[in-house]
């Protein structure tokens, strides 16, 4: 729900999705093209093509809005992936990132299974909304809004889950910056170019005239 509200309020002509699993979120967008890339697709998939984040296959500036679904999560090259982003993005386009908060339930038992790191989503490299902003801002974007979700504690216990939904609601509300996932909205800046003009120096001068010695 969070991601297509953020989707919905944004336009242009092409969005890229770039994610990790079976899963196409880029419904809700009205962009005319939406296509997206999955790194370990299963045999019938459902995006568009096979690629690496690091290693985006697409022209410089050709797309309006990529959509990373928990690809920096899973991600050796995490900033790679963030400047190939950077590269293809329009100037004014927009990177929406869905990503694990590791300040959170979720994050705090990712870091307590550590005999559990092979299994998803536990193997995880999680990164905080502070770090990620950090690293946003040195590639000249302007985060415009982080999102919380996901409250529920990471325990398959029934009066967990129901004690947890309650906590839900009102943490919604509040937008507690401890969910289990964040969704951030950044749109790359455009860095204004004025031209200088060179002002040209004009020289009064007179001119000198040369004798021109007669013919012998």
């Amino acid at each position: 729900r969070i991601v297509e509200a953020m989707l919905s309020r944004r336009f242009g002509y092409h969005l890229l999705q770039l994610g990790c699993a079976e899963l196409v979120l880029h419904d809700s967008s009205p962009m005319g093209h939406k296509f997206s890339f999955c790194t370990f697709p299963e045999k019938n998939t459902v995006h568009s093509a096979i690629a690496r984040g690091e290693e985006i296959p697409l022209g410089s500036e050709s797309v309006d809005l990529v959509l990373l679904h928990h690809a920096l999560d899973f991600s050796d090259q995490q900033h790679q992936l963030l400047r190939e982003v950077s590269r293809i993005l329009i100037a004014g386009g927009h990177v929406v990132i869905v990503g694990f908060n590791p300040i959170s339930s979720w994050g705090i038992r990712n870091k307590l299974l550590w005999w559990k790191q092979q299994r998803a989503p536990w193997h995880a490299s999680l990164l905080s909304t502070l770090r990620l902003t950090d690293w946003l801002k040195l590639l000249d974007f302007q985060v415009d809004q982080i999102k919380y979700g996901c409250y529920t504690l990471p325990v398959n216990s029934p009066g967990v889950i129901r004690y947890s939904s309650f906590l839900e609601s009102l943490a919604n509300r509040l937008n507690w910056p401890t969910g289990g996932i964040y969704t951030i909205v950044a749109r790359k800046q455009v860095i204004p170019v004025t031209p200088i003009q060179l002002q040209r120096r004009h020289l009064h001068m007179h001119g000198l005239g040369m004798p021109i010695p007669d013919k012998v």
